[in-house]
C-alpha cells in the first residue's frame, strides 16, 4: 500500500536478487533532517492516540502470537539494529502499514486472509523493508516546519482518512488534499526497496518466498476477499500478471523450503475467523460455516473445533463450547494456553468461577509466559472478590508485563477492594500512561498524594512520576502550540 501506511506488496514493487548490502539507501537523505530519536517519538505519539481511540485491538494472546511471530524476521540480518513493535488492529480489510519509529500495525483481515505463515512472513518483511530504509523518515523529513506532534496527527490523520475518511475532522487538521495524499504516497524506488529488503528477510528467516507468489496471485484471481468488497489497494494498485511473473523470476534460483505453519498460526486464524463480526448473525454464520467444514472435512481438524468453540463462547453457549473444546483437546492431548483460557472464559460466563480458577491455576503452571492467562487468572480473582490474592498476584504480573494497561486497570481495582486507596489511584495512573491519557493519569497521582496513606519510599516514587508526566505534557502542549503558529 502506498504511503505511510503502506499495504505491504499490495502496491509492491518488484523484489531484486541483489542482497540488501548493496541497495541504495533512499532514507539516508533525510537522516540528518529527522533524527531516529525524533523518528522514535512520533512513532510513539501516534501509538498513544490510537491507544486512546480504541483503534489498537487489545488481545494479550493475539499481540503477543503477533510479536513472536513478527520477531523471527526482526531478527534476521537485514533488519538487526532496528526496533520494531507489531499491534493489531481489529479490522477485517486486508492491510499493514509501518509507522515512524519502527511500529508495525496488522489488520485482523491480513491474518484471515493469509493462508500461510509464509505469506504473512512476506507481507511482515515487505514492512520491515520501509523501517529499515528510513522511507518513513524521508517522508516526514518533507515537513521542515512541523513540530513532533503535529507530524504524529499528520500521519494519524492519513490513518484514518484510509479506514474512515468521516473521522478526519475528528483527528487533525489535515491542510490541503495535495498534502494530505503527499503523506500517503511513497515512491517507485521506495516500494521496490521495501520488496527487496522483505524478500530477503523472507529467505534468512527460514520462510517459503513463494508464499509472496501465492499471496499476490490469490488477489489477482479474486475481485473480492470479503463480502463487504475488496480492500481499496485491489482498485488503486492492481496485482498484474508481469508483476507477478518478475516476483516468480527473481526466485527461481531458490531452492523450495517447505515450511509447516505453527499450531498458534492455525488456532490464531481460527479465532479471528470466528471473531470477525461478532453481531449476532455474524456469529451464527460463522457457526455454520464452521460446522459445515468439520462435516466436510476442509479445515484443520484442530483449528476447526477450537474455532467452533470460539464462536460458541461468544453466543455464551456453554454446552457446545465444551463439547467443541473436548475434541481440541482430543487432538491436541499436549494442550495449548490459547485452549486452557478459552476453557476458564466459558467457566466464567457460565458462572463457575471456581472451576475457572481451577483451570488457570493449572494452565498459569504449564504456560507461566502466558499473558493472556495471568489476565485472565486475575479476572478471575477479581470476580470473586478475592481481593487479597488479585492485588499480589498482579503486583506480580505488572513486574513482568510493564506495558499491559488492563494490568494495571485489575491493579488499581484490587487495591481499591483493599481499601488502598493512594496505591489504587497509582496504578491506575500507569493506565492511563498506556492508553495515552497524560492528563488523567497526572489527576491520578494528585489524588495518590492527597490520600496520605503511602510511605516515604512510595510517596517519593509518586513525586518523582507526577513532575515527569507533567513536564512531558507541558512539553506537548508547547510543540502543539508552536506547531499551530
Amino acid at each position: 500500500m502506498a504511503g505511510l501506511l503502506c499495504a505491504a506488496l499490495a502496491g509492491a514493487g518488484l523484489p531484486a536478487r541483489a542482497q540488501v548490502d548493496n541497495l541504495p539507501r533512499l532514507g539516508d537523505a533525510a537522516a540528518d533532517e529527522l533524527s531516529p530519536t525524533m523518528e522514535r517519538r512520533v512513532g510513539e505519539s501516534i501509538v498513544r492516540e490510537m491507544q486512546s481511540r480504541g483503534m489498537i485491538y487489545d488481545d494479550a494472546e493475539l499481540a503477543d502470537y503477533l510479536n513472536r511471530f513478527a520477531g523471527s524476521l526482526a531478527a534476521t540480518p537485514p533488519a538487526s539494529g532496528f526496533t520494531l513493535q507489531f499491534f493489531l488492529v481489529r479490522d477485517p480489510t486486508l492491510n499493514a502499514f509501518a509507522l515512524p519509529g519502527g511500529y508495525i500495525g496488522v489488520h485482523t483481515g491480513l491474518i484471515v486472509a493469509a493462508q500461510s505463515e509464509s505469506e504473512l512472513a512476506s507481507v511482515l518483511g515487505h514492512e520491515i523493508g520501509h523501517v529499515v530504509q528510513r522511507h518513513v523518515a524521508r517522508m516526514l523529513a518533507r515537513e521542515r516546519q512541523a513540530s513532533t506532534l503535529m507530524l504524529a496527527a499528520l500521519v494519524l490523520s492519513a490513518l484514518a482518512a484510509r479506514s474512515n475518511p468521516q473521522a478526519i475532522g475528528g483527528i487533525a487538521s489535515l491542510g490541503s488534499t495535495a498534502a494530505q495524499q503527499q503523506m500517503l504516497t511513497f515512491s517507485r524506488d521506495a516500494e521496490r526497496e521495501a520488496d527487496r529488503v522483505g524478500l530477503d528477510i523472507l529467505r534468512q528467516a527460514g520462510f517459503d518466498a513463494n508464499g509472496m507468489v501465492a499471496f499476490l496471485g490469490r488477489l489477482q484471481k479474486s475481485d473480492s476477499l470479503y463480502e463487504s468488497g475488496a480492500p481499496d489497494y485491489l482498485r488503486t494498485h492492481p496485482v498484474t500478471s508481469e508483476r507477478i511473473a518478475d516476483i516468480q523470476s527473481r526466485i527461481s534460483d531458490v531452492r523450495y523450503r517447505q515450511r509447516a505453519d505453527s499450531l498458534e498460526f492455525r488456532l490464531t486464524r481460527a479465532k479471528l475467523r470466528a471473531l470477525t463480526d461478532t453481531s449476532t448473525d455474524g456469529l451464527r454464520s460463522a457457526r455454520t460455516q464452521f460446522e459445515r467444514q468439520l462435516r466436510e472435512r476442509t479445515v484443520d481438524e484442530a483449528a476447526g473445533w477450537f474455532g467452533l468453540a470460539t464462536v460458541a463462547a461468544a453466543q455464551r453457549d456453554a454446552a457446545a463450547a465444551r463439547k467443541a473444546l473436548a475434541e481440541v483437546r482430543r487432538l491436541l492431548p499436549a494442550g495449548h494456553p490459547f485452549v486452557e483460557r478459552l476453557a476458564a472464559q466459558v467457566e466464567l460466563q457460565a458462572g463457575d468461577s471456581a472451576a475457572a480458577l481451577a483451570l488457570l491455576d493449572a494452565a498459569t503452571k504449564r504456560f507461566p509466559a502466558s499473558r493472556a492467562l495471568v489476565r485472565e487468572r486475575a479476572q478471575v480473582l477479581l470476580v470473586r472478590r478475592d481481593f487479597a490474592d488479585a492485588a499480589p498476584y498482579l503486583e506480580s504480573a505488572v513486574s513482568t508485563f510493564r506495558s499491559d494497561a488492563d494490568l494495571w486497570r485489575m491493579l488499581a481495582e484490587a487495591q481499591g477492594g483493599l481499601g488502598e486507596t493512594a496505591r489504587a489511584h497509582r496504578a491506575a495512573a500507569e493506565q492511563f500512561v498506556l492508553l495515552g491519557a497524560t492528563p488523567a493519569a497526572i489527576e491520578q497521582l494528585r489524588l495518590a498524594q492527597r490520600a496520605g496513606q503511602l510511605d516515604f519510599y512510595t510517596g517519593s516514587q509518586v513525586d518523582a512520576r507526577l513532575r515527569e508526566l507533567q513536564a512531558q505534557w507541558q512539553a506537548e502542549q508547547k510543540e502543539r502550540g508552536e506547531g499551530r503558529r
